[in-house]
């Protein structure tokens, strides 16, 4: 027997397709006008820091006559309706057909205020759907975490994060922790890398993009070698990385978003950062991912990284 809010309860299917994926739900004759190049430029512009062109989502266009029962469980959904008659609006929902499922309605009534209004919301709309791919991962990872490095982080940094089980304590000192995940797909090696390390805060210089290249530098030189001891990682001096503000679980929070190369070896990729200030023990805290997979798109390596680090919390 069961309860009458069992019966009515909405069971969902999990959500499909892959991470990066974007539907985007309108007819032929606008995708191929201004409706359909505002989409292009917001969801399918370049990502930055990484080694060679990668968009910031993979963009699957159909029309609206065609938007299936079958389609309906993607994950990340646009749905544009351009209607003479119809009000200009913009919902955002969770859970529509789909668990973890976020769906953006658009609904205009001329192609150019679709257009307008797709423009207009361009950077909200992308961290919108960027952000639930990262909580997604973060969901993953946290049923199935690693207890052993994530007890090394918690007692040298008062860190929580939800690791892999497949991550591996490659280095550990005193203010520092490599954490390793390696693997093949073929005979091609995919290795994504966590540093994790800290140091005196002294002033809010430390934030600059050049002490902080500078600082990752002096710690990747030091740990993170290649083939032998005379070569060592470095930031790519020649592509400055791109930084911003970002908020780590309320913390202040500056995001790097470069590439590395190891000195005097043939090997680099793509990184991503985040320094923040741990005030009660008056000292700044890094997690830094990196990931070398040579035949590999990168973007979504990269992710699983920043899902990883953006999950972090630090105990007060």
């Amino acid at each position: 027997m069961v309860s009458c809010d069992e019966i009515n309860e909405k069971v969902l299917p999990r959500a499909s397709g892959k991470s990066g994926n974007l539907l985007v739900v309108v007819d032929s004759f606008y995708w191929n006008n201004k409706t359909g190049e505002a989409i292009m430029q917001a969801f399918a512009k370049e990502q930055e820091g990484l080694p060679q062109r990668e968009p910031i989502f993979d963009i699957i266009q159909l029309p609206r006559q065609h938007f299936a029962q079958i389609f309906k469980t993607n994950r990340n959904i646009i749905m544009v309706e351009i209607n003479p008659e119809t009000k200009n609006k913009l919902t955002i929902n969770s859970d529509v057909w789909s668990e973890s499922q976020l769906v953006v309605t658009i609904s205009a009534p001329t192609d150019d205020i679709a257009a307008q209004t797709i423009e207009k919301n361009a950077k909200v709309l992308a961290d919108y759907f960027n952000n639930k791919e990262i909580e997604r991962l973060n969901q993953q990872y946290a049923k199935n975490k690693n207890p052993k490095a994530n007890n090394v982080l918690k007692n040298k940094f008062n860190l929580e994060m939800n690791l892999e089980s497949y991550y591996r304590v490659a280095i550990e000192d005193s203010n520092f922790v490599w954490l390793r995940k390696d693997k093949t797909a073929g005979e091609h090696p995919i290795n994504q890398g966590l540093l994790v390390y800290s140091y005196p805060y002294t002033s809010d210089s430390t934030f600059t993009v050049n002490s902080l290249v500078d600082k990752r530098n002096e710690i990747t030189k030091k740990y993170i070698k290649g083939t032998n001891d005379s070569t060592f990682m470095q930031t790519y001096a020649e592509y400055l990385p791109k930084a911003k503000e970002v908020s780590l679980n309320g913390l202040y929070a500056k995001e790097l978003r470069g590439l590395w190369l190891i000195k005097g070896d043939f090997m680099g990729g793509p990184f991503v950062s985040y320094s923040f200030v741990d005030e009660k023990r008056n000292r700044v805290i890094c997690i830094d991912g990196h990931v070398f997979a040579p035949k590999f798109d990168k973007r979504e390596f990269l992710r699983e990284l920043e899902a990883i680090a953006l999950g972090a919390k630090l105990e007060k």
